[in-house]
Protein backbone atom coordinates (compact mmCIF):
# COMPACT_ATOMS: atom_id res chain seq x y z
CA UNK A 1 0.00 0.00 0.00
CA UNK A 2 1.56 3.49 -0.84
CA UNK A 3 2.86 5.33 2.79
CA UNK A 4 0.58 8.67 3.29
CA UNK A 5 2.21 11.84 2.90
CA UNK A 6 3.50 13.48 5.77
CA UNK A 7 2.80 16.98 7.56
CA UNK A 8 5.77 18.95 9.43
CA UNK A 9 5.02 19.74 12.73
CA UNK A 10 4.38 23.51 12.61
CA UNK A 11 2.01 23.22 10.25
CA UNK A 12 0.23 20.27 11.31
CA UNK A 13 -3.39 20.44 12.13
CA UNK A 14 -4.74 20.74 15.90
CA UNK A 15 -7.86 18.62 14.69
CA UNK A 16 -8.49 15.53 13.97
CA UNK A 17 -7.92 15.78 10.19
CA UNK A 18 -3.95 15.15 10.24
CA UNK A 19 -1.20 13.80 12.57
CA UNK A 20 0.67 15.72 15.53
CA UNK A 21 4.44 15.57 14.80
CA UNK A 22 6.66 15.03 17.38
CA UNK A 23 9.20 17.33 18.29
CA UNK A 24 11.37 15.11 19.83
CA UNK A 25 11.59 12.68 17.18
CA UNK A 26 11.66 15.11 14.25
CA UNK A 27 9.72 15.21 11.56
CA UNK A 28 7.26 11.63 11.09
CA UNK A 29 5.45 12.84 7.83
CA UNK A 30 6.69 15.68 5.42
CA UNK A 31 3.78 17.59 3.17
CA UNK A 32 3.91 16.59 -0.22
CA UNK A 33 5.42 18.36 -2.71
CA UNK A 34 3.42 21.55 -4.01
CA UNK A 35 1.21 21.48 -0.88
CA UNK A 36 0.97 23.49 1.57
CA UNK A 37 -1.50 24.84 4.74
CA UNK A 38 -3.50 27.69 5.08
CA UNK A 39 -7.34 28.82 6.41
CA UNK A 40 -9.29 25.95 5.30
CA UNK A 41 -10.97 26.51 2.22
CA UNK A 42 -12.93 22.99 2.66
CA UNK A 43 -13.61 19.90 4.30
CA UNK A 44 -12.51 17.78 1.44
CA UNK A 45 -8.68 19.57 1.92
CA UNK A 46 -9.04 20.11 5.59
CA UNK A 47 -7.00 23.31 4.67
CA UNK A 48 -4.36 22.17 2.56
CA UNK A 49 -4.00 24.29 -0.92
CA UNK A 50 -2.15 23.27 -3.82
CA UNK A 51 0.67 25.16 -5.21
CA UNK A 52 3.21 25.64 -7.88
CA UNK A 53 2.35 22.15 -9.27
CA UNK A 54 1.74 21.36 -12.76
CA UNK A 55 -1.76 21.76 -14.40
CA UNK A 56 -2.40 17.93 -14.83
CA UNK A 57 -1.25 17.33 -11.49
CA UNK A 58 -3.51 20.12 -9.79
CA UNK A 59 -5.96 18.57 -11.73
CA UNK A 60 -5.52 14.76 -10.26
CA UNK A 61 -5.17 15.96 -6.77
CA UNK A 62 -8.67 18.00 -7.37
CA UNK A 63 -10.30 15.07 -8.39
CA UNK A 64 -9.29 12.47 -5.53
CA UNK A 65 -10.47 15.41 -3.31
CA UNK A 66 -13.55 15.70 -4.82
CA UNK A 67 -16.94 13.74 -4.18
CA UNK A 68 -16.30 11.65 -7.16
CA UNK A 69 -12.52 11.36 -5.96
CA UNK A 70 -14.42 9.98 -2.36
CA UNK A 71 -16.72 7.35 -3.68
CA UNK A 72 -13.40 5.86 -5.79
CA UNK A 73 -11.61 5.49 -2.57
CA UNK A 74 -14.65 4.03 -1.06
CA UNK A 75 -14.74 1.45 -3.74
CA UNK A 76 -10.98 0.86 -3.42
CA UNK A 77 -11.29 0.41 0.06
CA UNK A 78 -14.62 -1.25 0.63
CA UNK A 79 -12.74 -4.09 -2.39
CA UNK A 80 -10.05 -4.15 0.26
CA UNK A 81 -12.93 -4.87 3.30
CA UNK A 82 -14.30 -7.80 1.05
CA UNK A 83 -11.22 -9.36 0.16
CA UNK A 84 -9.56 -9.58 3.72
CA UNK A 85 -13.19 -10.42 5.35
CA UNK A 86 -13.41 -13.47 3.23
CA UNK A 87 -10.32 -14.91 4.29
CA UNK A 88 -11.12 -13.73 7.41
CA UNK A 89 -8.58 -11.11 8.63
CA UNK A 90 -9.62 -8.65 11.28
CA UNK A 91 -7.94 -5.75 8.97
CA UNK A 92 -11.13 -6.21 6.60
CA UNK A 93 -13.59 -4.79 9.36
CA UNK A 94 -11.24 -1.45 9.36
CA UNK A 95 -11.20 -1.30 6.14
CA UNK A 96 -15.31 -1.33 6.22
CA UNK A 97 -15.84 0.89 8.94
CA UNK A 98 -13.48 3.62 6.83
CA UNK A 99 -15.41 2.42 3.61
CA UNK A 100 -18.54 3.61 5.61
CA UNK A 101 -17.20 6.72 6.46
CA UNK A 102 -16.02 7.68 3.18
CA UNK A 103 -19.64 6.78 1.89
CA UNK A 104 -21.30 9.07 4.87
CA UNK A 105 -18.93 11.26 3.63
CA UNK A 106 -19.54 11.55 0.16
CA UNK A 107 -23.62 11.68 0.59
CA UNK A 108 -22.90 14.18 3.07
CA UNK A 109 -20.57 16.37 0.40
CA UNK A 110 -23.10 15.85 -2.20
CA UNK A 111 -26.18 16.98 -0.37
CA UNK A 112 -24.37 19.94 0.39
CA UNK A 113 -23.58 20.76 -3.68
CA UNK A 114 -26.94 20.18 -4.32
CA UNK A 115 -27.70 23.06 -1.32
CA UNK A 116 -25.15 25.24 -2.72
CA UNK A 117 -26.50 24.68 -6.36
CA UNK A 118 -30.10 25.07 -5.52
CA UNK A 119 -29.32 28.34 -3.61
CA UNK A 120 -27.40 29.31 -7.05
CA UNK A 121 -30.32 28.49 -9.08
CA UNK A 122 -32.73 30.30 -6.98
CA UNK A 123 -30.36 33.41 -6.74
CA UNK A 124 -30.19 33.88 -10.43
CA UNK A 125 -33.95 33.52 -11.11
CA UNK A 126 -34.55 35.90 -8.57
CA UNK A 127 -31.89 38.08 -10.29
CA UNK A 128 -32.90 37.00 -13.80
CA UNK A 129 -37.00 37.84 -12.83
CA UNK A 130 -35.85 41.37 -11.12
CA UNK A 131 -33.49 42.16 -14.60
CA UNK A 132 -36.87 41.27 -16.23
CA UNK A 133 -38.82 43.97 -14.12
CA UNK A 134 -36.46 46.07 -14.67
CA UNK A 135 -36.39 45.63 -18.49
CA UNK A 136 -39.92 45.58 -18.38
CA UNK A 137 -40.99 48.78 -17.19
CA UNK A 138 -37.82 50.83 -19.19
CA UNK A 139 -39.84 49.53 -22.00
CA UNK A 140 -43.06 50.84 -20.95
CA UNK A 141 -41.45 53.83 -19.92
CA UNK A 142 -40.32 53.89 -23.19
CA UNK A 143 -43.62 52.99 -24.93
CA UNK A 144 -45.00 55.80 -23.55
CA UNK A 145 -42.05 58.56 -24.48
CA UNK A 146 -42.66 57.14 -28.05
CA UNK A 147 -46.31 57.87 -27.66
CA UNK A 148 -46.17 61.56 -27.75
CA UNK A 149 -48.19 61.97 -24.71
CA UNK A 150 -48.54 65.48 -22.82
CA UNK A 151 -46.00 66.29 -20.41
CA UNK A 152 -47.82 66.33 -17.39
CA UNK A 153 -49.39 62.56 -17.59
CA UNK A 154 -45.51 61.95 -19.15
CA UNK A 155 -44.04 63.02 -16.14
CA UNK A 156 -46.42 61.33 -13.99
CA UNK A 157 -45.24 57.97 -15.70
CA UNK A 158 -41.67 58.58 -15.15
CA UNK A 159 -41.86 59.20 -11.42
CA UNK A 160 -44.08 55.32 -11.16
CA UNK A 161 -41.58 54.14 -13.35
CA UNK A 162 -38.73 54.83 -11.02
CA UNK A 163 -40.64 53.68 -8.47
CA UNK A 164 -40.87 50.50 -9.61
CA UNK A 165 -37.64 50.27 -11.11
CA UNK A 166 -36.03 50.74 -7.71
CA UNK A 167 -38.67 49.53 -5.66
CA UNK A 168 -39.02 51.95 -4.13
CA UNK A 169 -42.05 53.77 -2.08
CA UNK A 170 -42.24 57.87 -3.55
CA UNK A 171 -41.01 58.73 -6.52
CA UNK A 172 -40.63 62.40 -7.79
CA UNK A 173 -40.01 64.55 -10.95
CA UNK A 174 -38.52 68.07 -10.39
CA UNK A 175 -38.03 70.47 -13.00
CA UNK A 176 -35.59 73.87 -13.16
CA UNK A 177 -37.90 76.84 -12.89
CA UNK A 178 -37.17 80.35 -11.85
CA UNK A 179 -33.75 80.88 -13.26
CA UNK A 180 -32.11 77.69 -11.53
CA UNK A 181 -33.33 79.28 -8.26
CA UNK A 182 -36.34 76.28 -7.67
CA UNK A 183 -37.11 73.12 -8.89
CA UNK A 184 -40.58 72.32 -9.37
CA UNK A 185 -42.19 68.97 -8.03
CA UNK A 186 -44.48 68.36 -11.42
CA UNK A 187 -45.39 64.63 -10.62
CA UNK A 188 -44.96 62.49 -7.43
CA UNK A 189 -45.73 58.23 -7.35
CA UNK A 190 -46.49 57.03 -3.65
CA UNK A 191 -46.60 60.97 -2.19
CA UNK A 192 -49.76 62.95 -1.63
CA UNK A 193 -50.92 65.13 -4.12
CA UNK A 194 -49.92 68.29 -1.83
CA UNK A 195 -46.11 67.95 -3.28
CA UNK A 196 -46.83 68.33 -6.90
CA UNK A 197 -46.76 71.86 -7.71
CA UNK A 198 -44.22 72.76 -5.12
CA UNK A 199 -41.45 74.79 -5.31
CA UNK A 200 -38.44 73.86 -3.65
CA UNK A 201 -35.33 76.14 -3.28
CA UNK A 202 -32.12 74.90 -4.80
CA UNK A 203 -30.00 76.33 -2.06
CA UNK A 204 -31.64 74.13 0.51
CA UNK A 205 -32.54 70.98 -0.62
CA UNK A 206 -31.25 67.70 -2.05
CA UNK A 207 -32.49 67.62 -5.12
CA UNK A 208 -31.32 71.50 -5.88
CA UNK A 209 -27.68 70.23 -4.63
CA UNK A 210 -28.19 67.59 -7.80
CA UNK A 211 -29.23 69.95 -10.04
CA UNK A 212 -26.74 72.78 -9.22
CA UNK A 213 -23.80 70.26 -8.61
CA UNK A 214 -25.13 67.95 -11.58
CA UNK A 215 -23.84 65.05 -9.70
CA UNK A 216 -26.19 61.90 -8.68
CA UNK A 217 -25.96 61.33 -4.85
CA UNK A 218 -27.47 59.03 -2.34
CA UNK A 219 -28.35 59.72 1.23
CA UNK A 220 -28.96 57.24 4.39
CA UNK A 221 -30.76 59.85 6.06
CA UNK A 222 -32.88 62.77 5.11
CA UNK A 223 -33.31 64.52 8.01
CA UNK A 224 -30.30 64.51 9.38
CA UNK A 225 -28.66 65.37 6.04
CA UNK A 226 -28.09 69.52 5.82
CA UNK A 227 -28.94 69.89 2.21
CA UNK A 228 -32.13 68.95 2.96
CA UNK A 229 -35.18 70.75 2.14
CA UNK A 230 -37.52 69.30 5.05
CA UNK A 231 -40.69 67.39 3.69
CA UNK A 232 -42.05 66.22 6.35
CA UNK A 233 -44.48 69.07 7.20
CA UNK A 234 -45.98 68.23 3.69
CA UNK A 235 -47.19 64.94 5.51
CA UNK A 236 -44.42 62.74 3.95
CA UNK A 237 -41.99 60.65 6.35
CA UNK A 238 -39.14 59.48 4.57
CA UNK A 239 -35.84 58.51 5.82
CA UNK A 240 -33.35 57.44 2.67
CA UNK A 241 -33.42 58.34 -1.19
CA UNK A 242 -31.45 58.51 -4.26
CA UNK A 243 -31.39 61.33 -6.65
CA UNK A 244 -30.17 62.07 -10.49
CA UNK A 245 -29.60 64.92 -12.51
CA UNK A 246 -31.74 65.27 -15.88
CA UNK A 247 -29.58 66.69 -18.56
CA UNK A 248 -30.62 68.13 -22.03
CA UNK A 249 -28.18 69.26 -24.44
CA UNK A 250 -25.59 69.21 -21.63
CA UNK A 251 -27.93 71.90 -19.18
CA UNK A 252 -29.73 70.20 -16.23
CA UNK A 253 -33.28 70.64 -16.48
CA UNK A 254 -34.68 68.57 -13.67
CA UNK A 255 -33.83 65.52 -11.62
CA UNK A 256 -35.74 62.17 -11.20
CA UNK A 257 -35.53 61.09 -7.10
CA UNK A 258 -36.84 57.91 -5.27
CA UNK A 259 -37.70 57.71 -1.58
CA UNK A 260 -37.98 55.18 1.42
CA UNK A 261 -39.76 55.32 4.66
CA UNK A 262 -37.97 54.60 7.69
CA UNK A 263 -37.65 50.79 7.62
CA UNK A 264 -37.32 50.47 3.79
CA UNK A 265 -34.27 49.77 1.99
CA UNK A 266 -31.13 51.93 1.83
CA UNK A 267 -30.08 52.79 -1.59
CA UNK A 268 -26.66 52.07 -2.85
CA UNK A 269 -24.26 52.78 -6.36
CA UNK A 270 -26.51 49.99 -7.97
CA UNK A 271 -29.35 52.12 -7.68
CA UNK A 272 -28.05 55.23 -8.87
CA UNK A 273 -27.04 53.30 -11.98
CA UNK A 274 -30.25 51.56 -12.26
CA UNK A 275 -31.94 54.78 -12.18
CA UNK A 276 -28.88 57.16 -14.38
CA UNK A 277 -30.50 54.40 -17.12
CA UNK A 278 -33.82 55.48 -16.55
CA UNK A 279 -32.41 58.88 -16.38
CA UNK A 280 -30.80 58.65 -20.21
CA UNK A 281 -33.85 57.37 -21.73
CA UNK A 282 -36.42 59.93 -19.88
CA UNK A 283 -34.47 63.00 -21.37
CA UNK A 284 -34.22 61.93 -24.72
CA UNK A 285 -38.42 61.11 -24.24
CA UNK A 286 -38.90 65.00 -23.13
CA UNK A 287 -36.88 66.23 -25.51
CA UNK A 288 -39.22 64.28 -28.10
CA UNK A 289 -42.09 65.40 -26.46
CA UNK A 290 -41.14 69.26 -26.07
CA UNK A 291 -40.57 69.28 -29.80
CA UNK A 292 -43.93 67.64 -30.26
CA UNK A 293 -45.42 70.26 -27.60
CA UNK A 294 -44.06 72.93 -29.68
CA UNK A 295 -45.00 71.36 -32.47
CA UNK A 296 -48.89 70.96 -31.56
CA UNK A 297 -48.82 74.91 -30.09
CA UNK A 298 -47.33 75.95 -33.74
CA UNK A 299 -50.30 73.69 -35.16
CA UNK A 300 -52.56 75.36 -33.01
CA UNK A 301 -51.40 78.56 -33.63
CA UNK A 302 -51.61 78.19 -37.11
CA UNK A 303 -55.07 76.66 -37.14
CA UNK A 304 -56.43 79.76 -35.32
CA UNK A 305 -54.34 82.10 -38.26
CA UNK A 306 -56.26 80.33 -40.66
CA UNK A 307 -59.41 80.86 -39.57
CA UNK A 308 -58.40 83.95 -39.13
CA UNK A 309 -58.13 84.32 -42.17
CA UNK A 310 -60.60 81.97 -43.61
CA UNK A 311 -62.74 84.81 -41.85
CA UNK A 312 -61.27 87.89 -42.99
CA UNK A 313 -61.85 86.49 -46.70
CA UNK A 314 -64.92 86.01 -45.96
CA UNK A 315 -65.87 89.35 -44.74
CA UNK A 316 -63.37 90.58 -47.84
CA UNK A 317 -65.49 88.78 -50.45
CA UNK A 318 -68.74 89.86 -48.50
CA UNK A 319 -67.51 93.53 -48.55
CA UNK A 320 -66.40 93.52 -52.51
CA UNK A 321 -69.71 91.63 -53.67
CA UNK A 322 -71.66 94.43 -51.94
CA UNK A 323 -68.73 97.29 -53.45
CA UNK A 324 -69.70 95.51 -56.88
CA UNK A 325 -73.60 95.70 -56.24
CA UNK A 326 -73.29 99.58 -54.90
CA UNK A 327 -70.87 101.05 -57.13
CA UNK A 328 -72.21 98.92 -60.26
CA UNK A 329 -75.35 100.26 -60.13
CA UNK A 330 -74.63 103.94 -60.53
CA UNK A 331 -71.19 103.65 -62.53
CA UNK A 332 -73.65 101.84 -65.20
CA UNK A 333 -76.22 104.44 -65.32
CA UNK A 334 -73.13 107.34 -65.64
CA UNK A 335 -71.57 105.39 -68.19
CA UNK A 336 -74.66 104.62 -70.06
CA UNK A 337 -76.29 108.62 -69.77
CA UNK A 338 -72.79 110.10 -70.77
CA UNK A 339 -72.68 107.28 -73.70
CA UNK A 340 -76.44 108.87 -74.76
CA UNK A 341 -75.20 112.31 -74.63
CA UNK A 342 -72.64 111.54 -76.30
CA UNK A 343 -74.33 110.21 -79.62
CA UNK A 344 -76.79 113.76 -79.56
CA UNK A 345 -79.86 112.11 -79.72
CA UNK A 346 -80.77 114.03 -77.19
CA UNK A 347 -79.83 117.43 -78.57
CA UNK A 348 -75.98 118.69 -79.95
CA UNK A 349 -73.64 119.42 -77.34
CA UNK A 350 -70.78 121.68 -78.10
CA UNK A 351 -66.81 120.86 -77.94
CA UNK A 352 -66.31 121.60 -74.55
CA UNK A 353 -69.25 119.72 -73.31
CA UNK A 354 -68.07 116.71 -75.41
CA UNK A 355 -64.39 116.41 -73.99
CA UNK A 356 -66.24 116.45 -70.30
CA UNK A 357 -68.62 113.69 -71.54
CA UNK A 358 -65.59 111.84 -73.13
CA UNK A 359 -63.72 112.04 -70.23
CA UNK A 360 -66.70 110.89 -67.89
CA UNK A 361 -67.08 108.36 -70.15
CA UNK A 362 -63.53 107.19 -70.08
CA UNK A 363 -62.95 107.27 -66.53
CA UNK A 364 -66.10 105.59 -65.83
CA UNK A 365 -64.96 102.46 -67.97
CA UNK A 366 -61.67 102.57 -65.95
CA UNK A 367 -63.88 102.70 -62.71
CA UNK A 368 -65.75 99.48 -63.73
CA UNK A 369 -62.25 97.72 -65.23
CA UNK A 370 -61.22 98.23 -61.99
CA UNK A 371 -63.78 96.90 -59.93
CA UNK A 372 -64.17 93.48 -62.41
CA UNK A 373 -60.51 92.72 -61.52
CA UNK A 374 -60.79 93.45 -58.31
CA UNK A 375 -63.79 90.76 -58.14
CA UNK A 376 -61.99 88.33 -60.46
CA UNK A 377 -58.87 88.44 -58.27
CA UNK A 378 -60.77 87.72 -55.03
CA UNK A 379 -62.61 84.77 -57.33
CA UNK A 380 -59.46 82.94 -57.87
CA UNK A 381 -57.74 83.66 -54.50
CA UNK A 382 -60.69 81.99 -53.18
CA UNK A 383 -60.96 79.32 -55.54
CA UNK A 384 -64.12 79.72 -57.09
CA UNK A 385 -63.21 80.94 -60.27
CA UNK A 386 -64.37 78.87 -63.44
CA UNK A 387 -62.76 78.22 -66.73
CA UNK A 388 -65.96 78.22 -69.16
CA UNK A 389 -63.58 75.80 -71.12
CA UNK A 390 -64.42 75.02 -74.98
CA UNK A 391 -62.96 75.16 -78.67
CA UNK A 392 -61.28 78.80 -79.21
CA UNK A 393 -60.39 80.17 -82.10
CA UNK A 394 -57.07 81.99 -80.94
CA UNK A 395 -56.91 83.76 -84.22
CA UNK A 396 -60.23 85.55 -83.63
CA UNK A 397 -59.53 86.08 -79.98
CA UNK A 398 -55.92 88.32 -81.18
CA UNK A 399 -57.79 89.72 -83.58
CA UNK A 400 -60.80 90.85 -81.19
CA UNK A 401 -58.20 92.23 -78.96
CA UNK A 402 -56.11 94.20 -81.32
CA UNK A 403 -59.23 95.70 -81.68
CA UNK A 404 -60.42 96.71 -78.42
CA UNK A 405 -57.33 98.58 -78.12
CA UNK A 406 -57.02 100.66 -81.36
CA UNK A 407 -58.49 103.68 -79.80
CA UNK A 408 -55.83 103.52 -77.45
CA UNK A 409 -53.10 103.27 -80.35
CA UNK A 410 -54.84 105.55 -82.57
CA UNK A 411 -54.35 108.26 -80.20
CA UNK A 412 -50.83 107.76 -80.19
CA UNK A 413 -50.40 107.27 -84.28
CA UNK A 414 -48.78 103.54 -83.44
CA UNK A 415 -48.96 100.64 -85.75
CA UNK A 416 -49.94 97.19 -84.35
CA UNK A 417 -48.61 93.90 -86.36
CA UNK A 418 -49.80 90.25 -86.30
CA UNK A 419 -47.52 87.52 -87.38
CA UNK A 420 -49.23 83.58 -86.96
CA UNK A 421 -49.07 81.25 -89.38
CA UNK A 422 -51.98 80.31 -91.65
CA UNK A 423 -54.88 77.76 -90.91
CA UNK A 424 -57.12 76.99 -87.46
CA UNK A 425 -55.53 78.06 -84.18
CA UNK A 426 -58.09 76.08 -82.24
CA UNK A 427 -56.96 75.94 -78.43
CA UNK A 428 -59.23 74.00 -75.34
CA UNK A 429 -59.68 77.74 -73.68
CA UNK A 430 -61.65 80.18 -72.07
CA UNK A 431 -61.97 82.11 -74.77
CA UNK A 432 -62.84 85.58 -72.75
CA UNK A 433 -60.04 84.90 -70.25
CA UNK A 434 -58.05 84.58 -73.37
CA UNK A 435 -59.32 87.62 -74.56
CA UNK A 436 -58.79 89.31 -71.37
CA UNK A 437 -54.95 88.77 -71.18
CA UNK A 438 -53.99 89.69 -74.46
CA UNK A 439 -55.94 92.90 -73.89
CA UNK A 440 -54.53 93.86 -71.14
CA UNK A 441 -50.84 92.84 -72.34
CA UNK A 442 -52.07 94.68 -75.44
CA UNK A 443 -52.83 98.01 -73.26
CA UNK A 444 -49.56 98.03 -71.13
CA UNK A 445 -47.53 97.60 -74.45
CA UNK A 446 -49.65 100.89 -76.15
CA UNK A 447 -49.40 102.75 -72.73
CA UNK A 448 -45.41 102.06 -72.60
CA UNK A 449 -44.95 102.93 -75.89
CA UNK A 450 -44.11 106.64 -77.61
CA UNK A 451 -46.05 107.68 -80.26
CA UNK A 452 -45.55 106.89 -83.93
CA UNK A 453 -44.01 103.45 -82.08
CA UNK A 454 -44.71 99.54 -83.18
CA UNK A 455 -46.30 96.72 -81.41
CA UNK A 456 -46.21 93.15 -82.87
CA UNK A 457 -47.88 89.86 -81.78
CA UNK A 458 -46.52 86.53 -82.49
CA UNK A 459 -47.93 82.91 -82.48
CA UNK A 460 -45.86 80.25 -83.25
CA UNK A 461 -46.83 76.39 -82.39
CA UNK A 462 -44.63 74.20 -80.01
CA UNK A 463 -43.76 71.88 -77.37
CA UNK A 464 -43.27 73.35 -73.92
CA UNK A 465 -42.18 72.17 -70.34
CA UNK A 466 -45.78 72.79 -68.61
CA UNK A 467 -47.21 71.73 -65.43
CA UNK A 468 -48.57 68.90 -65.22
CA UNK A 469 -50.62 68.70 -61.58
CA UNK A 470 -51.69 65.42 -60.08
CA UNK A 471 -55.07 65.23 -57.66
CA UNK A 472 -53.28 63.34 -55.30
CA UNK A 473 -53.51 64.35 -51.20
CA UNK A 474 -49.92 65.61 -51.40
CA UNK A 475 -50.72 67.76 -54.84
CA UNK A 476 -47.52 67.42 -56.62
CA UNK A 477 -46.91 69.43 -59.45
CA UNK A 478 -44.29 68.36 -62.18
CA UNK A 479 -43.27 69.73 -65.33
CA UNK A 480 -44.22 67.93 -68.70
CA UNK A 481 -43.38 68.53 -72.73
CA UNK A 482 -46.54 69.17 -74.18
CA UNK A 483 -48.31 70.52 -77.78
CA UNK A 484 -48.47 74.15 -77.19
CA UNK A 485 -49.03 77.78 -78.89
CA UNK A 486 -46.41 80.76 -77.34
CA UNK A 487 -47.74 84.17 -77.89
CA UNK A 488 -45.55 86.99 -77.83
CA UNK A 489 -46.70 90.85 -77.49
CA UNK A 490 -43.30 92.99 -78.33
CA UNK A 491 -43.29 96.74 -78.37
CA UNK A 492 -40.55 99.29 -78.73
CA UNK A 493 -41.37 100.63 -76.05
CA UNK A 494 -39.15 102.63 -72.66
CA UNK A 495 -38.33 99.03 -71.53
CA UNK A 496 -38.59 97.64 -68.14
CA UNK A 497 -35.13 97.73 -65.33
CA UNK A 498 -33.66 94.14 -64.98
CA UNK A 499 -34.48 94.77 -60.99
CA UNK A 500 -38.41 95.73 -61.87
CA UNK A 501 -38.81 92.15 -63.18
CA UNK A 502 -39.53 90.13 -60.69
CA UNK A 503 -41.97 92.46 -59.36
CA UNK A 504 -44.42 93.19 -62.51
CA UNK A 505 -47.04 90.05 -62.09
CA UNK A 506 -47.14 90.76 -58.29
CA UNK A 507 -50.66 91.77 -56.92
CA UNK A 508 -50.76 96.06 -56.68
CA UNK A 509 -47.23 96.48 -57.98
CA UNK A 510 -46.19 98.83 -60.41
CA UNK A 511 -42.30 99.48 -61.20
CA UNK A 512 -41.32 102.71 -59.97
CA UNK A 513 -40.96 105.10 -62.75
CA UNK A 514 -41.67 108.28 -64.02
CA UNK A 515 -43.08 107.21 -66.76
CA UNK A 516 -45.08 104.23 -64.65
CA UNK A 517 -46.49 107.03 -62.30
CA UNK A 518 -47.41 109.01 -65.58
CA UNK A 519 -49.73 106.21 -66.83
CA UNK A 520 -53.07 104.99 -65.11
CA UNK A 521 -53.43 101.90 -63.33
CA UNK A 522 -53.44 99.60 -60.17
CA UNK A 523 -50.96 96.71 -61.10
CA UNK A 524 -53.63 93.93 -61.07
CA UNK A 525 -53.38 93.37 -65.22
CA UNK A 526 -50.14 91.50 -65.01
CA UNK A 527 -51.39 89.75 -61.96
CA UNK A 528 -54.45 88.73 -63.16
CA UNK A 529 -52.66 87.84 -66.34
CA UNK A 530 -50.22 85.68 -64.75
CA UNK A 531 -53.22 83.95 -62.89
CA UNK A 532 -55.36 83.59 -65.49
CA UNK A 533 -52.78 81.64 -67.90
CA UNK A 534 -51.87 79.39 -65.03
CA UNK A 535 -55.48 78.46 -64.09
CA UNK A 536 -55.01 77.31 -68.28
CA UNK A 537 -51.76 75.21 -67.26
CA UNK A 538 -49.55 77.69 -68.67
CA UNK A 539 -46.84 79.81 -67.97
CA UNK A 540 -45.85 83.57 -68.49
CA UNK A 541 -42.80 85.44 -68.75
CA UNK A 542 -41.65 88.76 -69.99
CA UNK A 543 -37.87 90.24 -71.52
CA UNK A 544 -36.82 93.44 -71.47
CA UNK A 545 -33.91 95.83 -72.43
CA UNK A 546 -34.18 99.23 -71.13
CA UNK A 547 -34.57 101.82 -73.42
CA UNK A 548 -35.39 99.56 -76.58
CA UNK A 549 -39.00 97.80 -75.29
CA UNK A 550 -40.17 94.48 -73.96
CA UNK A 551 -41.78 91.23 -74.90
CA UNK A 552 -43.91 90.16 -72.89
CA UNK A 553 -44.66 86.49 -73.86
CA UNK A 554 -47.05 83.01 -72.34
CA UNK A 555 -47.69 79.82 -73.28
CA UNK A 556 -50.74 78.00 -73.27
CA UNK A 557 -51.74 73.86 -73.93
CA UNK A 558 -53.40 72.99 -77.03
CA UNK A 559 -55.60 70.90 -75.02
CA UNK A 560 -56.04 73.28 -71.91
CA UNK A 561 -55.13 72.23 -68.17
CA UNK A 562 -54.88 68.57 -67.76
CA UNK A 563 -54.82 67.15 -64.32
CA UNK A 564 -53.78 64.06 -63.58
CA UNK A 565 -56.01 61.13 -61.83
Amino acid sequence: MRPLPAVSPENAPNGGDGVRGNPDRGSILTAPEGWSKGEPRSRSTGGWRIEALPASSRRWWAYLYSTRGIVLWAGVLGWFAIYLAMRGRWEGYIFAVVTTGLAVLALYRNQLLTQRYETRVRTALASAAARNRELETLRRLAASLLAGRELTKLFEEIAQAATELLQAEVGLVSMVVEEGRFLKVVAAAGAPDILVGQLVPADQSLVGWVATNEEPLVSEDIEQDPRNFHLANQGVDLKTCAIIPLRSAGVVIGTVSVYNRPGGRPFDESDLNLLETLGDQVVVGLDRANMLAVSRQNEEALAQKNEELLRITELKDQFLANMSHELRTPLNAIIGFSELLLTEDLGEVNSQQRDFLDSVWRNGQHLLELINDVLDLSKIEAGRMKLALARTDLGEAIHGAVTDTASLRSAKEQVCKVEMDDGPFDIMADGQRVRQVLYNLLSNASKYTTEGGQITVAVVKTQAPLPYHTNGASGDTRLVNRDAVWISVMDTGIGIRPDDLSLLFTEFTQVDSSASREQQGTGLGLALCRRFVELHGGTIGVESIRGMGSAFWFILPLEGPRIAA
